[in-house]
């Protein structure tokens, strides 16, 4: 994931279900066009991710609905929540797939990392856990 218009080709494999992809999709459709920025990235997440089995294992990879642990790297701290469409951010410990974490999240799998970049500052974090909720 990078600014918009930037490419970088050490981004991570990821995966997306069939439903997520067609969620997210409908989602990115009724964006307001003041949302380029996310727009444009989550884009490209689901333009690059290989599709999985709705029904493949929920600890395979980061997916809407699941629970996760990660690490920010660069920080001591271990996050943890629950990836969300924005319309289900009302309970503590969810992070919304809009939101630049939840959109480098998405189809990761545990082990794996991702640096971006956000308003001119990297960024990087390493999946740890992936769990149904």
């Amino acid at each position: 994931m990078t600014d918009a218009g930037q490419r970088r080709p050490d981004r991570p494999s990821i995966v997306l279900t069939r439903m997520d992809r067609q969620k997210l999709l409908r989602l990115l459709q009724d964006l307001p066009t003041t949302s380029v920025d996310t727009d444009c990235l989550l884009r490209e997440e689901i333009d690059r991710a290989d599709m999985i089995s709705d029904t493949a294992a929920w600890c395979s990879a980061v997916r809407l609905g699941c629970e996760v642990t990660f690490v920010e790297l660069g920080t001591p701290h271990l996050c943890r929540g629950r990836l969300v469409l924005p319309d289900e951010t009302r309970t503590a410990h969810c992070i919304s797939v809009l939101s630049p974490i939840g959109t480098a999240l998405i189809g990761l799998g545990p082990g794996q990392s991702i640096h971006w970049t956000e308003r001119g500052r990297e960024r990087s974090l390493a999946v740890l856990e992936v769990r149904a909720s």
